[in-house]
């Protein structure tokens, strides 16, 4: 290896460096090869059943790799705001072509190969490769590099993301390329997903929150309160996939005998009502305002047998005028909660974690509770006969159309046939396997008929097992009776108090932020270069008061993740941008366009705030 490699390797990537020392080039295969071509350059070669493949040209290896470029620059548009992921790097020809082509552009290194990551690091020195660009460098020394990399380089980056592979590599390492495109695919529909869903509901968590903190003191918490009180009980889990309709009479009869507890998630209330069959209770935590209509039937009927346990983060109309007892838990989303309450013994909060579909979090609730068997009914997570939900659900269309049948994709059901699903309902499933993964003790059956295969869960019929396990009365009348633990009222005091001052502190915060804005575009228009680094650092100050005042922690950064990662996420490029003039401009535009946001939440919260005041001084009263 180069000497300047092996230094740069040491202060960059010392892990890396770790296992590249750990393997030693005289254990490698003897199928890899350096040989010289037909016009004295190098490429390797690498004999595979008995033929021989070539990472590059045997004749002009050069030549080769500025038409890789060219190909690619056609395809796709390079900027400074792209980042190529180099998947297989060879001897390195078309990399160096690239960066002398695209000075400015960041890039990664993948290698699948230990051998041939070696032979690059022999030829390849990454001091001359515009090292300041280069951005993640990972070698598949074990199955686990292809997770380590990608997650680190969709953590870090903002990018449009370009991946150029080594044409050959496809049939050289046809398995290890295979499971690299197939998880960056996964991972990069994860992300955009989890970005969708940050930027449709970072303002309606912390609203509903606030909102909300009045149900939170006066109700149960259910996950403190019951946690492990089920041992030994069985816990039906109703969703509202078309198969539902299916097992109504079932579930009659477990409710009629009180053979299991039946918890209702989603729409799957409507279904059961219509069937005049009331669950034991319905678990809501959809932050929309869309959701409200899920219990409408039940306010409409003004049924009280019902309780309702809901997430704190959930859509705060929901809660309006529910007739029935209504028992809480702290959701992951809910920062209000996290900031004001502590339990009244000291300890921190029991949270349950967000996730894709109420299913995922009331099964999280059901580990909780303790419960040693947890049937999935109604769980299709795909289409059924064109239908997505069971009969009895007026606000929403059980049909599917043909537009969402087009783009729907393919999965495996109970049965082992094929079933069309959806990227949403894939991660709806991924997220239940993990749960389950993470509690081996309990057993989890999927009674799901021709819903998608869920790993963990074995597939039996509803019929089958109330022949096999439920045999016996083992609900209890008053199974949700609590001592009804309260917050401790002392904390709460001096957090408010000390929220009032971070709140009054907001306004002079905002406005000598925007005054040093003021400043530096004043300063730049007057081309006066060297006054504006000290205003840099004014300004990275103000930021840091932001980031440590409770209100805006609490309230209002939380309603801006996405545009406050964006922010964060842009510093790094504004620092590289060479003309002064520009980097101002940007500046002023990317801090200004996020405290103006910041700005109008904090107004449009006021009241709200008041409000919330208002029913923490009420309960501190009692």
């Amino acid at each position: 290896m180069l000497e300047d490699n092996i230094i740069y390797l040491k202060k960059n990537y010392p892990n890396l460096y770790e296992e590249i020392e750990k393997t030693e080039a005289k254990n490698f295969q003897s199928n890899i090869s350096i040989e010289h071509t037909k016009n004295n350059q190098e490429t390797i070669k690498i004999k595979k059943d008995e033929r021989d493949f070539y990472l590059h040209s045997k004749y002009n290896p050069l030549r080769e790799a500025e038409a890789i470029i060219s190909k690619l620059e056609e395809k796709e548009s390079i900027d400074d705001n792209s980042h190529v992921v180099f998947y297989g790097l060879g001897l390195g020809y078309h990399i160096d072509i690239f960066t002398k082509r695209h000075p400015n552009t960041s890039f990664s290194l993948y290698e699948p190969s230990v051998e041939v990551f070696h032979k690059f690091l022999e030829k390849i020195n990454f001091r001359k490769l515009s090292s300041d660009k280069l951005e993640i460098i990972q070698c598949e020394f074990k199955p686990k590099s292809v997770d380590i990399f990608l997650s680190a380089l969709l953590n870090k980056m903002n990018k449009k993301f370009i991946i150029m592979d080594l044409p050959i590599y496809e049939n050289i390492f046809e398995e290890q390329y295979n499971n690299f495109f197939s998880k960056f695919k996964e991972l990069v529909k994860i992300k955009r997903s989890s970005l969708h869903t940050d930027y449709a509901f970072q303002k309606r968590w912390t609203v509903n929150s606030m909102k909300n903190l009045k149900e939170v003191l006066s109700t149960p918490n259910i996950v403190s309160e019951k946690a492990g009180a089920f041992k030994a009980k069985t816990a039906i889990l109703v969703a509202a996939g078309p198969s539902l309709n299916e097992e109504i009479e079932n579930l009659r009869y477990i409710k009629d005998n009180g053979l299991a507890y039946i918890f209702s998630v989603g729409s799957a209330i409507n279904t059961l009502i219509n069937n005049d069959i009331y669950p034991h209770a319905t678990c809501t935590y959809d932050p929309s305002v869309k959701n409200q209509m899920v219990n409408e039937i039940i306010k409409e009927k003004g049924i009280n047998e019902i309780s309702m346990i809901f997430g704190s983060s959930v859509g705060y109309e929901t809660l309006e005028n529910y007739p029935g007892n209504k028992y809480h838990m702290i959701t992951s989303q809910d920062s209000v909660a996290l900031y004001y309450l502590k339990n009244n013994d000291g300890s921190a909060l029991d949270l349950v974690s967000d996730a894709p579909t109420i299913a995922a979090v009331t099964l999280q609730l059901l580990f909780i509770l303790g419960f040693c068997k947890i049937i999935l009914v109604g769980q299709n997570l795909g289409y059924r006969d064109k239908k997505r939900y069971s009969e009895g659900i007026s606000y929403s269309s059980a049909e599917v159309t043909d537009k969402e049948l087009e783009s729907a994709v393919w999965a495996k059901d109970v049965y082992g046939n094929d079933i069309l699903t959806t990227d949403m309902f894939n991660s709806m499933r991924r997220q239940i396997e993990s749960y389950i993964k993470q509690y081996p003790s309990v057993s989890v059956i999927n009674a799901t008929k021709g819903g998608a295969k869920i790993e963990g869960a074995e597939f039996i019929e509803l019929e089958e097992i109330i022949k096999r396990y439920l045999n016996e009365n083992l609900v209890e009348k008053n199974w949700l009776e609590v001592k009804n633990i309260e917050y401790d009222k002392e904390y709460l005091k001096n957090q408010s108090a000390n929220m009032d001052k971070s709140h009054r502190s907001v306004l002079k915060i905002n406005k000598e932020y925007r005054e040093i804005l003021n400043k530096i575009e004043k300063t730049i228009n007057n081309r006066k270069y060297t006054q504006v680094q000290n205003l840099y650092v004014k300004l990275d100050k103000e930021l840091k008061r932001i980031e440590n005042n409770s209100f805006y922690k609490t309230f209002i950064l939380p309603m801006n993740r996405v545009q406050y990662k964006i922010l964060a996420d842009s510093i790094e490029s504004l620092n590289e941008e060479k003309d002064p003039y520009e980097q101002g401009k940007k500046v002023i535009k990317s801090f200004g366009n996020f405290i103006d946001t910041c700005a109008n939440d904090i107004k449009m919260i006021e009241p709200i705030y008041s409000e919330m005041k208002d029913s923490i001084n009420e309960f501190i009263l009692k």
